[in-house]
């Protein structure tokens, strides 16, 4: 399904410890143009800029992606948390993509200040898709992304989402709540990308898992298949609640896309 790339060391560890995680993984994609094979995205999630994460740390994360060099940034929502007055900070903690970065919103988002999100985002030139789809020509050949809305604000639509898309594009999905895959898969392959759920937050094999599927959320982090779908879920960067987390550190993730065959 998907490969890590890389495995720390005692010193790394510790290091890492200190700022967010970089995991590298190799994502084979059904529907992927030749083209975009190899194409290298950087997938950020869930940064909580406000009261509970160090804006230190969140900077920390969007440069770690920056220094990648990817051909495209992903970011799936939650920006901020809690009090307004942490949006005016927002476009200073992500700034400095150079290459098309796409964004959808969180119920986070919604619940502070979704207008001012999006403008601090539009602000930096990058695109918020709200049940939308743009279509980038990369390398020679077209990639659509779709971006659907948050559901926990029942902002979602997926059918508005897709409609009028290509069929026969490259396509990555975004949506902040990782649970509307399955009506995702329905409409065909190319990868998702979802955060919301913080890997866990804290991970107690056999129980968080367990927790998170009752309360509806089956899917809590790293590769799914669904059909021809492929789900990643990022543990995200900050947090809303507790600032501790145990077995689902602060991550941002940088996918190399590869074709894959289509599944029987």
């Amino acid at each position: 399904m998907a490969s890590a790339k890389t495995t720390p060391s005692a010193a790394e560890s510790t290091r890492r410890a200190r700022q967010p995680v970089l995991h590298r993984y190799t994502v084979p994609v059904v529907g992927l143009d030749p083209a975009h094979d190899g194409l290298r995205v950087a997938h950020l999630s869930d940064l909580h800029v406000g009261s509970l994460t160090s804006h230190k740390f969140i900077r920390t994360a969007v440069e770690l992606a920056q220094a990648e060099a990817p051909d495209l940034v992903m970011m799936t929502g939650d920006f901020v948390c809690y009090s307004p007055k942490y949006v005016p900070l927002l476009g200073g903690l992500v700034r400095g993509f150079a290459v098309p970065t796409v964004c959808v919103l969180g119920n986070h988002d919604y619940w502070t200040d979704g207008h001012g999100v999006t403008s601090e985002l539009l602000h930096e030139q990058y695109t918020v898709l709200r049940n939308q789809h743009t279509r980038l020509h990369i390398r020679g050949a077209p990639l659509t992304i779709i971006g659907v809305d948050d559901a926990v604000t029942r902002q979602c639509d997926v059918s508005r989402s897709f409609r009028g898309i290509h069929q026969g594009d490259s396509r990555i999905i975004l949506s902040h709540v990782p649970s509307l895959i399955d009506p995702i898969a329905e409409l065909g392959g190319g990868l998702t990308l979802a955060g919301h759920t913080h890997g866990g937050h804290v991970q107690i094999p056999g129980l968080t898992d367990r927790v998170f599927r009752k309360l509806g959320y089956p899917y809590v982090r790293g590769f799914y298949r669904v059909g021809d779908a492929l789900l990643y879920v990022n543990s995200g960067v900050g947090s809303s609640s507790v600032p501790i987390r145990a077995g689902a550190p602060a991550e941002l993730a940088i996918l190399t896309l590869r074709v894959a065959p289509p599944l029987d």
